[in-house]
């Protein structure tokens, strides 16, 4: 499982470093030499082990109706818009320059661990959406905490 939040650079080459820590956790079933990089929601990038994208793809997106506009533009962003990164040996990967100017990325890079996939964030992007104080209380008092 995948948690934790981490500030790489983006390099002079467009390389993003995957954390220790993360690959550690992407390389508990095998040893990860690439990852499939997509849109995210809210203009961050989604990251998936082989085997969690194509549980998502088979579990979430392929039982959508095509016949529906909604369905189709959706898939179309999600698959459409994926790609497979290879990880050099410090765990680096090159993100397609159209993936980047989608998130916003430019240099500073926050990288979230989410449980079956990782999130890649413009920090500047990342601090405009990260949860305010009143978000936090609703949310532990819809938890009962």
């Amino acid at each position: 499982m995948f948690m934790g939040e981490y500030s790489p650079a983006l390099d002079d080459k467009g390389r993003v470093a995957i954390p220790v820590k993360l690959r550690k956790a992407f390389g508990e079933q095998e040893p990860v030499e690439k990852l499939v990089v997509t849109h995210g929601f809210d203009r961050c990038l989604m990251a998936f082990r082989d085997q969690e994208w194509n549980e998502f793809v088979e579990k979430k997106l392929m039982p959508l109706s095509q016949s529906d506009p909604k369905n189709r533009m959706s898939v179309r962003f999600l698959v459409g818009g994926a790609c497979e990164c290879e990880l050099d040996k410090q765990g680096r990967m090159v993100i397609p320059s159209n993936l980047l100017k989608y998130a916003g990325i430019t240099n500073d890079v926050i990288i979230l661990g989410l449980f079956n996939k990782i999130e890649i964030w413009s920090k500047e992007v990342y601090e405009e959406c990260r949860p305010d104080g009143a978000f936090i209380d609703s949310f532990a008092d819809e938890l009962g905490i």
